[in-house]
């Protein structure tokens, strides 16, 4: 009996995936999958994932099941990882499996972030615009950037002298003023600002849709085929407004960069030098594409970042008037009257420094991270990590850690000190975990720390920071709140923010001349 080439190509098919699926069953009848919840039938934890408060639940988790906590959601592997041992272990040592990304229809496919290489696959398109990126921002260049953040950071202590009561605007203002410039040189608006007004309806939509089972669509893909008039497609009209957005944040500042350049009238910036480096006509088109992309990100992931760890800054002081005497103590005695700190001076203001790195850890800006997917089986301290699982890194946990902070539900700079005032190198510090793990870290974190530092500084050695009043004249009583989403900002609070002194005045509305 003879067969023809296509039923033999087929038995031999079916042959392979048997062997394949016979395999897969005994690895996984060996090795097991990680503690977690226990799945109902069928759609297995997709009850017991939080709708808000996510951090708080998936930390209750943690203590419950430990380390590394496993979840099925109608057939999805999810996997947390809290512990930092285990993040080096997997996304560093083991970084070429785990630095890809899941299908994120909803994100991806509906709303147009596909250009942004934080949400790409792992592979040569991601190199391509992560090692643009990383030349532009890299440890060695990010100095470079610094006179433009101290000028920047200027502007914000005269804003909030002017007013005070406007603090998050001012805080935001900031944020895209600083990003506009390195990103495009492009100066904004002091109000309604219409590059500023475009990215805060993306991001919004972006922080809405990356919550784990936010959109069913991410869990059925072919739901993305579904028009937007049939009943209960509305996340179709919702993707469809976001999108626009989206793409408009990216397009509108790049095409600006670009007359100014056939015009000869740009300022150098992030997008300028790219364009004037291209020094081939090979793959042109590709490249450009490639600049635009990596210039559209830096804005997306550096503006609400920073608002959110500023604000989380005033936020701490508010609540901890003892911090905040111990730093103005200490910018007194190494900057002195009559000027701001600046970098250099950055060395000798240890207790500032722990400032900032107490800021990342309390109140981490992405407290669950942009999740990363396992690209083959793994199997990892006998358990079974299936290809296609959602990793976490679950920065929250790991930071709120009691076997690596001392009760760490509370804002203690201190932590960070030895006896002597000098640097703790032995406690985890908080940008192993606040900006991302192996591959896939944040790139810009260079210049995030860098803005965030300089404001911390200034901020203090010029203004007061106090609880608010109420209407009988009496302090209110805040307390730390935050905000469920990718990114996590405070909820608004009571505060009272003035001048230090009438010299520190002086000192802030000097600012302007010298600026």
């Amino acid at each position: 009996m003879s067969f023809s080439p296509t039923l033999s190509a087929l038995v031999a098919l079916w042959g392979v995936l048997t062997l394949y699926v016979v395999r897969r069953r005994k690895q996984r009848a060996r090795y097991p999958f990680p503690p977690g919840p226990k799945p109902l039938p069928l759609i297995g934890n997709l009850r017991d994932l939080p709708l808000k408060d996510e951090a708080v639940t998936y930390n209750q988790w943690a203590k419950k099941y430990g380390d590394l906590v496993y979840a099925n959601v109608i057939g999805r592997h999810l996997l947390f990882v809290n512990s930092p041992q285990i993040a080096i272990d997997l996304f560093e040592k083991r970084s070429v499996n785990y630095s890809d990304r899941n299908e994120l229809p909803m994100i991806n496919d509906l709303m147009g972030w596909d250009w942004s290489f934080g949400h790409m696959p792992y592979g040569d398109r991601w190199k391509k615009h992560r090692k643009m990126f990383e030349r532009q921002f890299r440890p060695a260049v990010a100095p470079t950037y610094w006179p433009l953040q101290r000028k920047e950071v200027h502007t914000l202590l005269r804003n909030i002298l002017d007013s005070p009561d406007e603090l998050i605007e001012h805080l935001r203002h900031n944020a895209a003023s600083v990003i506009m410039n390195v990103i495009y040189g492009i100066e904004i608006a002091p109000k309604s600002d219409r590059y500023i007004d475009i990215a805060e309806q993306a991001l919004d939509g972006m922080a809405r849709a990356a919550a784990p089972g936010a959109f069913l669509v991410d869990i059925f893909p072919w739901l993305k085929y579904v028009p937007a008039w049939v009943p209960g497609a509305g996340f179709q009209k919702k993707a469809a407004a976001w999108k626009k957005s989206v793409l408009e944040m990216r397009d509108a500042p790049f095409e600006a960069v670009q007359s100014a350049l056939a015009a000869g009238t740009a300022s150098p910036c992030f997008v300028s030098h790219l364009i004037n480096d291209l020094n081939s006509k090979e793959n042109l088109e590709d490249q450009v594409e490639i600049i635009k992309g990596c210039a559209g990100l830096a804005y997306a992931a550096g503006a609400e970042s920073t608002v959110s760890s500023l604000s989380s800054f005033f936020l701490s002081m508010v609540l901890h008037p003892d911090v905040q005497a111990k730093a103005q103590a200490e910018l007194d005695s190494v900057v002195g009257p009559g000027r701001l700190p600046d970098y250099n001076d950055r060395l000798s203001l240890p207790y500032i420094n722990a400032i900032v790195k107490e800021v990342l850890r309390w109140n981490p800006v992405a407290p669950l991270g942009l999740p990363h997917m396992v690209t083959k089986d793994d199997i990892y301290n006998g358990y079974f990590i299936p290809a296609g699982t959602t990793v976490i890194g679950n920065t929250w946990t790991i930071l709120h850690d009691e076997r690596n902070y001392t009760q760490p539900m509370d804002f203690m700079p201190e932590r960070f000190l030895n006896a002597d005032g000098t640097e703790n190198g032995e406690v985890l510090d908080p940008a192993t975990a606040a900006f991302g793990y192996g591959r896939r870290i944040c790139p810009g974190r260079f210049m995030a720390d860098a803005t965030i530092w300089v404001s911390v500084a200034c901020i203090l050695t010029v203004f007061n920071i106090r609880p608010g009043k109420d209407k009988n004249g009496e302090p209110v009583n805040v307390e730390a709140e935050f905000q469920s989403g990718m990114i996590c900002h405070p909820k608004p609070f009571s505060y009272e923010i003035y001048p230090r002194s009438e010299a520190a005045k002086a000192i802030i509305k000097e600012t302007a001349i010298l600026s």
